[in-house]
């Protein structure tokens, strides 16, 4: 690596040596070679000859006195190192969705707010030790921002510090980590968490982003159920029932079924015709277009519950969901327990008829 440097003579100097003759001796620290830059009596700013290695290179100074002074004067040092800090840093997470390029370590991964994540962060290329900021450390932060609960967007919302710290080389992990968003409750965590790596401003580049993935947070979704309570008891056609789905994954299977009995989890019922909505490329691996990634919010209503429910008995409606999570495991949204007694609904009928034809 080579560098441009720019070694300036001090107003003392300079008028000491008005007329003397001034150069630049570089040493390479790691294999001991020397080279001379001549310069001209005010400096200069050179090119540097030789590479400048990790262990650096020194630069110093020099300038000869005028005829009547032939000493030769060395006026200034620098030690020089070679750095480029690099920083490499991994997410990781149950779902593997990725946008962007994960090789340059500016992307996007992706996350459910009740779900656990990692992180891995390799620093390299600085010059441990140094006296020199930008050489010794790069600057970190996590920043978190909400977004919009309805549009899921994040544009407008102000950034927030969650955490910041100094790194030096070295190589760092962190599991089982959760979101950090000022959200009321974890599970309703929506927004995103940056990661920045910033190189110290030096040699008159400013401070510039080394790398700054993100990890998207969605809140855990929910199921809702109108026209229809526990323990209800049908003695007619069922009602039209109104299931809401609100923060659907969108890596997600969700469906309704019914079953008969009491509520057991992992059950396999019988699912209701139009109730199922898929989301994702996992779920739609023949899609042409762009898949979804943010949240759904839907509404479906059932008007045929009847005919899932079709003899006497006790019943069970339930909403069941897949995601990564879990190895893309059943889980409940919501359940409903009720009962159809359409018998003892006819005999009280025939019942009440036969008092009334009677003499």
């Amino acid at each position: 690596m080579k560098k441009l440097l720019i070694l300036t003579l001090t107003a003392a100097a300079l008028t000491a040596q008005a007329d003397s003759q001034a150069w630049v001796r570089q040493t390479n620290l790691t294999n001991g070679m020397l080279y001379d830059i001549p310069l001209t009596a005010t400096g200069g700013p050179f090119q540097a000859p030789l590479p400048v290695s990790d262990l650096g290179s020194t630069f110093e100074l020099y300038a000869r006195g005028t005829a009547w002074d032939t000493k030769v004067y060395l006026l200034d040092t620098k030690l020089i190192r070679a750095y480029a800090p690099e920083v490499m840093f991994q997410i990781t997470t149950e779902d593997s969705y990725v946008r962007g390029d994960p090789a340059s370590s500016n992307y996007v991964r992706r996350t459910r707010a009740d779900r656990p994540f990692g992180f891995t962060v390799q620093v390299s290329g600085l010059v441990a030790g140094s006296s020199a900021k930008a050489e010794r450390e790069v600057y970190f932060t996590c920043h978190g921002r909400n977004y919009d609960p309805l549009t899921f967007s994040g544009m407008n919302a102000p950034q927030y510090l969650i955490s910041e710290a100094n790194l030096g080389n070295g190589n760092t992990s962190a599991n089982g980590l959760y979101h950090q968003l000022s959200s009321p409750r974890l599970s309703a965590g929506c927004g995103e968490q940056v990661y920045t790596f910033v190189r110290y401003a030096a040699d008159g580049v400013p401070d510039t982003i080394l790398a700054q993935p993100k990890v998207e947070v969605w809140p855990v979704a929910t199921a809702s159920v109108e026209n229809i309570t526990s323990n209800q008891v049908f003695i007619d056609r069922i009602p039209s029932i109104i299931v809401r789905f609100t923060n659907l994954y969108p890596d997600s299977r969700t469906f309704v079924q019914v079953y008969p009995g009491t509520q057991s989890l992992g059950t396999d019922g019988t699912k209701i015709k139009g109730t199922e909505r898929e989301y994702g490329a996992y779920y739609n691996p023949t899609h042409t277009e762009a898949s979804t990634n943010v949240p759904q919010n839907i509404e479906i209503s059932m008007d045929d519950l009847s005919n899932y429910a079709a003899q006497d008995g006790i019943y069970t409606l339930e909403v069941v969901t897949e995601t990564p999570f879990f190895g893309r495991a059943p889980e409940r949204l919501l359940y409903v327990t009720f009962e159809v007694d359409r018998v003892i609904s006819s005999r009280g009928q025939i019942s009440t008829t036969e008092l009334s034809t009677g003499p």
